[in-house]
């Protein structure tokens, strides 16, 4: 029998139907954000079947948009801060010492809006002491913002002298909390505004294309002449800022103060970032990640509450939703690279 040759298109083995072939070529196109989607639309269509109104009820839904509002705007800043091959562990301790002076500043009776004010310039100041010293100091990120935790940690237990401030107004609460579009918080329209803002950002303006260099190849954006020194010190004050915004929620959500206040905080926030996409190594994320990495993991926390699961394995499975990102990440840029070589 004669041998026929028939050209098969590239990537198409002999085994293979156009159908599959199709199918491949259309989760080939699918960017990681669109798996995470369906991940979340899975766990949603889960939890209807088991435990059915405990979670689409009004309470609950609104209270898990308001964890996920206050998770998502300081992610925002935080996968700026990674995207440029760095990391905050601070911002926990941060959201302490910004909500200390809010609440001091309500002692004081000073006015409403400036007291907003001088927590957003206080999360500002913070960010900028951490962007600094990475950024001039040349000290490596995690050992920086390790030593900002213990120092903000100190200056919040400084400030209470051990007592709890309670006297938030209710004000605060009623736009932080009460506030809503149906079940949706005002909260969370604000953190997903955000979200859309320093999308277009990162995608379309000039300082978003100098952030992902800075974090790509940083010898060679130097070599470009990037300002890398003012892109770190931007990223970080942003960050701050954005934490200070995520305290002045989590105080009109639980109108206390106290020395835990922001504890662990960033553990959340990471794993949010991470869980989003953004890659540990730097150079790559976008900050709808951050969103729906924030939705995840409140939705699996929110489970484990609905199911009645010790606060202990709570903490495990974010620890491990922290690693399963990170080395999702990393193989992903292998994965990049290793196509980049291939070319």
């Amino acid at each position: 029998m004669t041998d026929i040759g028939i050209a098969l298109p590239k990537g198409v083995s002999p085994d293979s139907s156009p159908a599959s072939s199709r199918v491949r070529h259309m989760l080939g196109r699918i960017e990681y954000e669109g798996y995470l989607a369906g991940v979340i639309v899975v766990m949603a269509i889960v939890l209807t079947f088991t435990v059915g109104s405990a979670f689409w009820g009004s309470t609950n839904l609104s209270g898990l948009l308001l964890d996920v509002a206050i998770d998502t705007v300081p992610a925002i800043g935080m996968t700026l801060v990674i995207v440029t091959g760095g990391i905050d562990v601070s911002i926990g301790s941060l959201v302490g010492v910004v909500a200390v002076v809010i609440g001091l500043s309500f002692e004081a009776h000073l006015p409403f809006v400036l007291v907003l004010l001088i927590g957003i310039v206080v999360g500002i100041g913070g960010g900028l002491v951490n962007g600094a010293i990475v950024a001039w100091g040349r000290v490596p990120p995690i050992i920086v913002t390790l030593g900002t935790l213990s120092v903000f940690e100190a200056i919040t237990y400084q400030l209470l002298g051990g007592v709890w401030i309670s006297t938030i107004p209710a004000e605060l609460t009623q736009i932080v909390v009460l506030d809503r579009l149906g079940p949706v918080p005002y909260s969370f329209i604000v953190a997903v505004a955000l979200v859309a803002v320093f999308s277009y950002i990162m995608a379309r303006r000039p300082i978003g294309l100098k952030i992902y260099a800075t974090g790509d190849n940083p010898e060679a954006a130097r070599t470009a002449g990037l300002p890398i020194r003012r892109i770190q010190l931007f990223v970080y004050a942003l960050l701050g800022g954005l934490t200070a915004i995520a305290a002045l929620m989590t105080v009109g959500q639980s109108p206390l103060v106290m020395p835990t206040t922001g504890q662990d905080f960033e553990l959340t926030v990471i794993a949010a970032a991470v869980v989003g996409g953004t890659n540990i190594l730097g150079g790559e994320g976008k900050v709808i990640g951050g969103l729906l990495g924030a939705l995840l993991v409140e939705m699996v926390e929110d489970a484990a509450i609905l199911y009645h699961v010790n606060s202990f394995y709570q903490q495990i499975v974010l620890g491990a939703m922290i690693v399963a990102g990170v080395a999702i990440g990393v193989a992903r840029r292998r994965a990049r690279l290793g196509a980049k070589a291939e070319r």
